[in-house]
């Protein structure tokens, strides 16, 4: 009979956690919009959260030193262009930016902190992040196992040669890790924008 009891709290509590991991899941954003980047005509899909618009796609627009996954048979419309760090604090579109530390560290306390935030991030529909797991970080088109790996370049230099990144291992989901790599490795760019500063260039129109 204890044994029956046991189980069958051990069922409720994992349903429990089902609909917890569920409903964090279900995380909405304060908005999700479309823009499209007056260089190149290319779209991307964003959102709104916390008065910090995000986009939800990786960025490719080309740059003198980015490139992309050719080599491997995979493509820039769907991972984006991977930038050196020099090039990926100049490659965002007029008005946007690369993220700070706070802004990472903001995004991922919001989603559930450290320890739970990838699950959101990589599979949330409805916040719209849309993490698109690639190769690890690489030099000149150095690249080893495939979907493994998402990682996203700061703002925030370390020292003169290095700087910070926010990346995911999928298979360490829903753990997020952040630490500094040289600033030559090609990376994902994720860009930002102040609501507030939208909000001000439509008034000026």
């Amino acid at each position: 009979m204890k044994g029956a009891i046991g189980l069958c709290f051990m069922f409720v509590i994992g349903l429990l956690s089902v609909d917890a991991q569920s409903a964090r899941m279900d995380m909405p954003a304060d908005s999700l919009f479309t823009f499209k980047d007056s260089r190149d005509s290319r779209e991307y899909t964003a959102f709104r959260l916390n008065g910090i618009d995000w986009m939800g796609e990786n960025l490719r627009f080309k740059t003198k030193d980015s490139y992309c996954y050719d080599a491997q048979g995979m493509g820039c419309k769907d991972f984006g262009r991977l930038y050196t760090w020099d090039d990926a604090v100049t490659a965002c579109p007029a008005g946007w930016r690369l993220p700070t530390n706070v802004e990472w560290d903001s995004l991922i306390a919001w989603t559930g902190g450290e320890k739970k935030a990838g699950y959101v991030l990589a599979y949330g529909d409805s916040l719209g992040f849309k993490i698109q797991f690639g190769f690890p970080p690489n030099i000149n088109g150095r690249y080893s196992g495939n979907n493994i790996q998402a990682s996203y370049w700061s703002a925030d230099a370390y020292n003169a040669s290095t700087a910070w990144v926010y990346y995911f291992l999928k298979d360490k989901l829903p753990l997020t890790y952040t630490n500094y790599f040289s600033k030559n490795y090609g990376m994902s760019c994720r860009c930002v924008r102040v609501a507030a500063d939208e909000s001000a260039a439509e008034d000026k129109k």
